[in-house]
């Protein structure tokens, strides 16, 4: 066996780690480690994640389930379109069953998808106005605006981000 090779339990405990959503002790159990007490299998589990061969495999691995999973998503393509079809489908079938609550509810996505709805927040705010801002004139106010507004007013280091 190589170096870099995982054994057969921690081939187990890195494909549990990864399909049961990141739980290191239940992935320890799941491979067929023993231990005496729960804090045993956490403390046992967190130094298996910290091997780098394992570490190395779980990413692998997580990377390649992330990859298929956005594959199924580009294939099932849901648009605003097909969301809308669906919808109207689903009103069209509660109308036959007589499930008018779920005719409503359908049709209040419907709008909500199309912008028909909008929901209305009222934001509240409190605004403390600096005394020597009180005391400065329009003229100087929209004198120190146009200053704020010069792109080399803001000091800092700045760098492309590409």
């Amino acid at each position: 066996m190589k170096k870099e090779e995982l054994t057969e339990k921690q081939q187990v405990f890195v494909k549990e780690f990864v399909n049961n959503g990141g739980n290191g002790s239940q992935a320890y159990i799941a491979a067929g480690y023993s231990a005496s007490s729960e804090n045993v299998v956490n403390a046992a589990a967190s130094r298996m994640l910290r091997l780098n061969k394992v570490s190395t495999a779980v990413a692998r691995l997580q990377t390649q389930a992330l990859a298929k999973k956005q594959k199924q998503a580009e294939k099932l393509e849901v648009t605003q379109d097909w969301l809308i079809t669906q919808l109207a489908q689903t009103v069209s079938d509660a109308r036959a069953a007589n499930q008018f609550s779920v005719v409503m509810n359908s049709l209040v996505h419907m709008g909500k998808l199309l912008g028909l709805y909008v929901d209305k927040r009222e934001i509240s705010a409190s605004l403390s106005v600096d005394s020597t801002l009180t005391q400065l004139d329009t003229a100087q106010l929209l004198g120190a605006l146009k200053q704020a507004q010069q792109p080399d007013t803001i000091e800092g280091d700045y760098r492309e981000i590409s």
